[in-house]
């Protein structure tokens, strides 16, 4: 990293300004050179707040980025081809990624608990999701795993020289 100081003269004080510029990195280097154990999928807690409300404590869930792999297994699921025309369930499609997505603190996903499931007589993990969340909250969960997946406005940005 560089550093640039202007100095700004005003009649009572002297201001120094530090503006930080970023030097270009070689990203194979970057690569090569680290730890691989330090790329991990990006997590985040969400709270529903109607259920916070229903339970009387903070109903928090986490939600987890998913894989490439899991992401595209997810997709595939959700679509169905009919000829030479292919069609995304878009509801099925973000019930199966809020399935994956939100997961427990041993990192696996929760809808898919067992337990859970037999609590609720729910006979499988998207059945569970449809007692537990409203269509909303099923699209706003959805929405932010996505991001967390790389689908977010801000995850890559372009670079001006």
């Amino acid at each position: 990293m560089a550093n640039t100081t202007k100095k700004v003269n005003t009649e009572e004080t002297v201001v120094e300004e530090t503006t930080e510029t970023k030097e270009a990195v070689n990203i194979l280097d970057l690569l090569l050179g680290s730890d691989i154990g330090e790329i991990k999928l990006p997590t985040k807690q969400m709270e529903i707040v109607r259920l916070s409300k229903l339970y009387g404590a903070p109903f928090i869930i986490t939600v987890s980025a998913l894989s490439p792999d899991k992401y595209e297994e997810v997709q595939d699921m959700a679509v169905s081809i009919k000829g030479k025309e292919a069609d995304i369930e878009i509801t099925l499609l973000q019930l199966l990624v809020v399935m994956e997505g939100v997961v427990d603190p041993s990192g696996k996903p929760m809808f898919k608990n067992k337990e859970l499931m037999q609590k609720f007589k729910a006979s499988t993990p998207k059945e569970l999701i449809r007692k537990i969340l409203l269509s909303g909250e099923i699209a706003n969960i959805y929405a932010e795993i996505s991001n967390l997946s790389g689908f977010g406005d801000g995850s890559v940005k372009e670079v001006k020289n």
